[in-house]
């Protein structure tokens, strides 16, 4: 009985003994974790104070100022394609305003043609300006020849009838003057002193119609001779198809007067 109370005792002993151990480990683990856990915290609290940090100045720095450029960018855009609209409403009035000098630069070659082809002011003679020269001066020789505007009064003078030419060319020197703008002054006169008398001062001729059937309209011309103030071209002048004659050569001589050429072969030689 006294070995089992012993032996009791001894484990009751024990068992206290392994509870003063246990209660004096548990501490010694409560500390670890305790400490463990500052660690942890001290990390935590450090963590979130450098996270929101960068967010921070990621969120407001960057991109406040990222998104600021890129609104006046998209801005920039927009105003531009409205000025590009308005560029293009200015291009509507250039465009206009092409159409506005095509019509005076057709009107302007128009009068500049004229005036280079106007055959009483024709400074410079070619194969082309000469053929509208020698029109005017078929014109004019025309003109002359059948009275002027309407036929003068008749009359007998030495066996032959004669009328009058019209007021307008009635006179030698109204005559003259008329074909001195597309011919020489040698040329008028010859062609007057042959077709034309003098009666009391007025001008008659005899009664009588003249021409032909050439179309000087459709003539081309080739130059023959040339120095600086006398030319001489060949003309081509054809008759009209149904006719079907051939082609007559003419041989036209000019002669620079002043600062304009003039036909120096007389009508009646031409036509």
């Amino acid at each position: 009985m006294k070995i089992n109370t012993k032996l009791s005792a001894l484990c009751v002993a024990a068992t206290l003994l392994s509870a003063a151990q246990i209660a004096a480990a548990a501490p010694a683990v409560t500390s670890p974790a305790n400490a463990a856990q500052p660690n942890v915290a001290s990390p935590l609290a450090t963590v979130p104070t450098q996270v929101p940090a960068p967010a921070a100045s990621a969120s407001v720095a960057t991109p406040a100022p990222a998104q600021a450029p890129s609104v006046p960018a998209t801005t920039a855009p927009a105003a531009g394609s409205v000025q590009a609209a308005t560029p293009a409403a200015p291009s509507v009035p250039s465009t206009a305003k092409p159409s506005k000098p095509q019509q005076p630069s057709t009107s302007a070659p128009a009068a500049a043609t004229a005036t280079s082809v106007n055959p009483t002011q024709l400074d410079k003679l070619n194969h082309e300006s000469a053929i509208p020269l020698v029109l005017e001066a078929q014109s004019r020789y025309q003109y002359a020849i059948s009275g002027g505007k309407s036929l003068g009064q008749a009359f007998q003078l030495n066996g032959k009838s004669y009328r009058y030419l019209s007021e307008d060319i009635g006179t030698k020197t109204k005559l003259i003057n008329y074909l001195t703008q597309a011919y020489t002054k040698q040329a008028s006169e010859q062609f007057v002193g042959k077709f034309f008398v003098e009666v009391n001062g007025r001008l008659a001729q005899l009664n009588a119609d003249g021409g032909n059937l050439l179309e000087f309209s459709r003539a081309t011309a080739k130059m023959v001779t040339m120095t600086p103030v006398k030319r001489s071209y060949l003309l081509t002048v054809p008759y009209p198809a149904e006719t079907k004659q051939a082609n007559e050569k003419i041989t036209v001589n000019f002669e620079k007067v002043g600062s304009y050429w003039k036909v120096s072969s007389a009508p009646h030689v031409i036509f």
